[in-house]
């Protein structure tokens, strides 16, 4: 591995979450609001991480903008 890929490997952990997808993108929202249904429907659904406060407030703002 060369140092220019770890130091690219090292950028993209910095850049995404828990999820591995890079927060406010278009798929990051996707998933948190694919996440929160499955938890206000599911009563089984046991989330493997917490939503964090930044997706809950996207989520809020996407909803708002949609009316």
């Amino acid at each position: 591995m060369t140092n220019l890929q770890r130091r690219l490997q090292k950028l993209e952990a910095l850049l995404t979450d828990s999820t591995g997808l890079a927060p406010h993108s278009e798929k990051w929202l996707e998933y948190w609001r694919g996440w929160l249904d499955r938890w206000a429907t599911d009563p089984g659904f046991q989330p493997p991480e917490r939503m964090p406060i930044e997706a809950a407030r996207a989520i809020l703002v996407a909803e708002n903008s949609f009316r």
